[in-house]
């Protein structure tokens, strides 16, 4: 299993494109108390056109991507991304510009992740070294939420709203220009043409596959999006006390590190573990309203560290099992592109569940749990009609590298 200078480089790099996916979710409840002509409805709707731009161009990207160095690629969105978040702190308050910069910033986030499993993939000798991998490059995504939470809280809480996308652009910036400078000499394999490469991403474990991280994403990033608000809103906090908040939030991701962890080093087939994970995820949210205080933040706690290993088993070795057939970065793109529909939703859903629940969010965790189970049972199709047969993928990829 390699795991050396230039997979670092590009775990670093996933990491810090997380100050520009998930600052929004800390700056809405300032924005919520700062302005008036804006809501949960509104922000909602900035928050799904994040999102519904990152989707489509996961789908262009993945495709696009195949065909130029990934690691200029992952530079380049990094350095869009910092761009627009310079900008976005500028917007005062004013609706129409939130959401064309939030549109504008989704295109250049989603330049990041197939670009990153691609390079990873190529980097790897073996299907078993790709699968190993590709787990422990999940954390830089839940490690990377984490610390952005929590520096975006504190900014936030010290200098007001603004900082949440300024303190974003800096590190954005940074990294894109260090990587850049850093990036190493690669071969890569000859392009196929364009018909064949979609052909061969759309085939039906990838299909599932992205169907399943439709579902999982609802939770994911219902999650990432509007637990700030809750915590924000049920402690009846100040924007000044943001800091508590980030405190409170950081942890779900850090759990999400150790489960995540622990899912690569269970000696199984990642398939099946990811089942079990998935449906004690849904358990986890069915508990959750009958609790209260600190029992109901550390079941929120449990319930992530079953969330992310199923989600990087979805969005990164699914797509890297298909190293050979060279469309490592169009199938992630495929997936994460119907992942972000799933979150697209998400933004519209969480509003309307808490509406119809007269300001309850009982409903919203009882949506997660069911969409947990369902999750489920869409890899469970997967698996058994057509990964379990197929040695190349499940067979010796639980055990110790």
């Amino acid at each position: 299993m390699k795991v050396d200078k230039q997979f670092w480089n590009i775990w670093t790099s996933y990491a810090t494109y997380y100050f520009g996916k998930v600052n929004l979710s800390i700056v809405v409840p300032a924005l919520l108390v700062t302005y008036q002509n804006l809501n949960m409805y509104t922000l909602g709707l900035v928050s799904s056109g994040f999102f519904f731009a990152y989707a489509i161009g996961q789908f262009l990207h993945g495709q696009i991507s195949e065909r130029y160095n990934p690691f200029v690629y992952i530079s380049a969105g990094l350095i869009g991304s910092a761009i627009m978040n310079m900008i976005l702190g500028f917007s005062g308050g004013f609706f129409i510009i939130l959401l064309v910069g939030e549109v504008l910033d989704g295109g250049f986030q989603s330049m990041g992740w197939s670009s990153i499993v691609r390079a990873n993939a190529e980097m790897q000798a073996t299907a078993r070294d790709i699968e190993r991998t590709s787990t422990i490059l999940g954390t830089s995504y839940q490690v990377g939420n984490s610390i952005a939470w929590l520096i975006s809280a504190f900014a936030v809480g010290a200098w007001g709203w603004e900082a949440g996308f300024w303190i974003a652009s800096a590190f954005l910036f940074t990294r894109g220009i260090t990587l850049l400078i850093t990036k190493p000499k690669m071969d890569f394999k000859p392009k196929q043409k364009v018909k064949t490469q979609v052909k061969s991403t759309l085939s039906f474990p990838i299909v599932m596959s992205g169907f399943s991280l439709c579902l999982l994403n609802m939770v994911r990033y219902g999650v990432i999006s509007w637990i700030p608000l809750y915590f924000f809103l049920e402690g009846n906090f100040t924007v000044g006390e943001m800091g508590q908040i980030g405190l409170k939030v950081f942890l779900i991701p850090m759990f999400g590190v150790l489960g995540t962890l622990i899912y690569n080093k269970i000696k199984m087939d990642k398939d099946i573990t990811s089942m079990i994970f998935l449906v004690l995820l849904g358990i986890s949210f069915v508990i959750f309203p009958y609790t209260s205080g600190l029992v109901a933040t550390l079941v929120l706690l449990v319930g992530s560290f079953f969330l992310y290993g199923p989600h990087v088993f979805i969005v990164a070795t699914c797509p890297s099992r298909f190293k050979e057939d060279a469309v490592v970065a169009a199938s992630t793109g495929f997936i994460d592109g119907m992942g972000y529909i799933g979150t697209v939703l998400i933004g519209i859903i969480v509003p309307f569940l808490v509406d119809i629940g007269n300001e309850s969010w009982d409903y919203v965790f009882a949506f997660w749990a069911l969409t947990s189970f369902v999750t489920a049972a869409f890899v469970a199709l997967v698996y058994f009609l057509h990964f379990k047969n197929n040695n190349k993928f499940c067979k010796g990829t639980s055990e110790e590298s």
